[in-house]
Formats: structure tokens, sequence, C-alpha cells
């Protein structure tokens, strides 16, 4: 039976600490901060029909999107959006809930209403920046 010496202590302790050092530096710097700006963009049939700074806003908003097939209740919550609201038949859209985070989507197929949570700035390479 091997017994684990000071010195496979002190490597382990020591290997430790060192992978914490770039985690410190990130806090030290301010690196580490999300700079990237969100926005809600939404589309109607394909066609866009609103972009809502999601970053940047603060409260409750709420508005409805009336389309040939119906309509769509919308209600944007401090950084977050979502379909509260519609008169298709299934109801998908308003279970989704809120989205926040960039890449996610909420969708109303009958209706033809798309909202798509895209960042402005961000080191993510697996994030498609808004233009």
């Amino acid at each position: 039976m091997k017994f684990i010496k000071k010195a496979d202590i002190i490597l382990i302790v020591s290997l430790l600490v060192l992978s914490l050092i770039p985690e410190g530096l990130f806090i030290a710097t301010g690196q580490n901060r999300n700079t990237s700006t969100t926005n809600a963009v939404i589309t109607v049939n394909g066609k866009l029909y609103k972009t809502i700074p999601l970053s940047e806003h603060s409260g409750t908003d709420q508005f409805t999107i009336q389309t040939e097939a119906g309509y769509n209740t919308v209600v944007v919550n401090e950084h977050s959006i979502g379909i509260v609201d519609a008169d298709c038949p299934d109801k998908i859209c308003v279970s989704e809930g809120f989205i926040s985070q960039p890449g996610a989507t909420s969708v109303c197929l009958p209706h033809k209403v798309m909202i798509e949570i895209r960042a402005g700035r961000n080191e993510d390479p697996d994030i498609i920046p808004a233009h």
C-alpha cells in the first residue's frame, strides 16, 4: 500500500492554486462581466416587425401583434421576452415561456411570428451577432 507523501500534497495544492490564477485575473480586471448587448428581434411572416434592446430594457411592457391569422400578446419583462397570450389553436408559443439568452427563440407557427434573442457584441464564438 502506497502512502501519500508530503511532497505529493504540496504538488497537488500548488497545481490547484495555479489553476485558479486565470479566474482571479478575470475577476480582478473585470473581464468576466457580460459586456454584450442582447436584442429581441421579432419577425412576422419573415419580415422584421420590431427590435427590442433587452439588455437596456427595464420594467414591463406589453403589446399585441395582430396578423391575418390572429393575435399574439407579447410581454417584455426586464431582460426577457415571451408570448403570454395567443388565439392559435395549440398555444405552444404561450407555453414556451420567457426567453433571454442569445440564440433562444419563441415561435408561433400558425401566426408566423418569431421572437429571436441575438447578441450584439459577445466573445462567444457560438453566438451569432445581430447586425
